[in-house]
């Protein structure tokens, strides 16, 4: 591994620095024991005879490995590029990459979390603290030393940002999808991270971790953490970071429901991608739908006459165009939202009509999105036997290395604070996964070796 590069964090900084490639050494190897905070590398590096051999007797102090985790940071993603380069070295083939996400608790207290009236009394309260002026007894919240009251001031002055711009996304929202904006909440222990329901359904905050993985290999080919609390809208960078690491040699990539929008097939057209991901037709899972039973004739049912820009029900009739409004998607991203309706007179002798219509309805109307053609040919092609033989590979790849670094590694919550910090970790994490991952490429190469000798 090419070394310039982590030592560029250290040049130039007082005085002599412990080796950080000793350092990094000391750390993945902590990793791929599951202990992942600062803290546990240093009391490991005060007992551990591996953590001394790794790093020829060195002991730091505690703020030394805080430090190094913050600088090796700035680095972690070059560093990854190296381990995937020597794959690709070792006869890796990155032509098929499988994507999924999880979400890892980020490093905040899930029961901070407060709404626009608590912030703007408690920075009022904090704000006469720091100039003198506050009377009565301090506040539990409150820390007590100056620098925790000034972090404090800086996090809740962060959280006040962060909360305006989540009020002011709410109220673009259509009506009946929108919040009590006093209801809309920020932690102040990490405001950045989103809100959201991890994978035991806790609501706190949290991040999401994407991969990108090789099937047969396991090698992690790209990665990513960001402060979004679903998978929506990372199917686009994650391929174009995959391409960067692989010199663009992606061809398919597979990936679940989320993955398999309007936004995202258009996404994969220019980048020359196949997809191969199951389309999600509504909200409903499969179980739920078998529970419930059909409140009317599925919209799959009504054939679209793409000459005639019309649908035909399952009696013959035409549902001719009536209008059509804008559909707010991830990123402020639009799509046309188009309106097609049948006949009164039709729907009202029709013998389908009370399996047709809802209660209440007088004619049956249904909505096209701009682009539906695009999840009609995916549908279709997922229908395939050989795609779907393809598609096994799926849950045979990605979730495995998840169970590595969640159930293996530990990687259930991060243990520093931002989103800088979380990148840290996760990279930390992908490159001590894909470490083991590179030793088993060269013992198969060297086997091969003595095999064809």
């Amino acid at each position: 591994m090419e070394r310039t590069t982590i030592d560029e964090q250290y040049r130039g900084c007082g005085s002599a620095a412990y080796d950080p490639v000793c350092l990094l050494k000391m750390v993945l190897y902590q990793y791929l024991k599951g202990n992942l905070s600062p803290a546990a590398w240093y009391e490991e590096a005060q007992r551990n005879e591996a953590m001394r051999w790794l790093g020829r007797g060195y002991a730091p102090a505690r703020r030394t490995w805080y430090d190094f985790r913050d600088r090796v940071g700035k680095c972690i993603e070059d560093l990854h590029k190296q381990v995937v380069a020597r794959a690709l070295e070792l006869g890796l083939d990155p032509a098929v990459g499988i994507q999924d996400g999880t979400a890892v608790a980020a490093c905040a207290s899930r029961h901070r979390m407060v709404n626009r009236a608590t912030l703007e009394k408690r920075r009022e309260q904090l704000d006469a603290l720091l100039q003198g002026e506050f009377q009565g007894e301090l506040p539990k919240w409150v820390p007590p030393t100056d620098s925790g009251q000034r972090d404090l001031a800086e996090r809740m002055n962060q959280a006040a940002e962060v909360l305006a711009e989540r009020i002011a996304n709410n109220a673009t929202k259509p009506s009946d999808k929108r919040k009590d904006p006093e209801k809309i909440q920020v932690s102040l222990s990490d405001p950045v991270a989103p809100l959201g329901r991890d994978k035991q359904k806790v609501f706190r905050p949290l991040y999401t971790v994407q991969y990108m993985v090789a099937p047969g290999s396991l090698v992690i080919l790209a990665y990513c953490c960001e402060p979004n609390a679903t998978d929506v809208g990372t199917l686009a960078p994650m391929i174009d970071k995959t391409q960067k690491a692989v010199g663009d040699r992606l061809r398919t990539v597979l990936a679940d429901a989320a993955y398999c929008s309007i936004m995202d097939l258009r996404e994969c057209v220019p980048r020359n991608i196949d997809l191969l991901a199951p389309v999600q037709s509504n909200g409903l899972t499969e179980a739920k739908k078998k529970a419930q039973p059909p409140q009317q004739i599925p919209r799959a049912k009504f054939v679209w006459e793409e000459g005639r820009q019309s649908y035909r029900c399952p009696q013959g009739h035409v549902l001719d165009y009536v209008d059509r409004a804008r559909k707010r998607r991830h990123g402020g991203q639009q799509l046309w939202e188009y309106r097609y309706r049948c006949d009164l007179a039709h729907c009202s002798t029709c013998p389908l009509a009370g399996k047709c219509l809802r209660p209440g309805a007088k004619c049956r109307t249904i909505k096209r999105l701009e682009g539906q053609e695009l999840l009609d040919a995916q549908r279709n092609k997922m229908a395939l036997p050989e795609n779907q033989s393809r598609y096994r590979l799926r849950g045979q790849t990605v979730e495995l290395a998840y169970a590595d670094s969640k159930g293996n590694r530990r990687l259930q919550r991060f243990h520093g604070r931002g989103l800088a910090r979380a990148r840290t970790e996760t990279g930390l994490m992908v490159v001590a996964q894909n470490l083991l991952r590179l030793d088993r490429l060269e013992k198969n190469r060297r086997t091969d070796a003595k095999m064809q000798t």
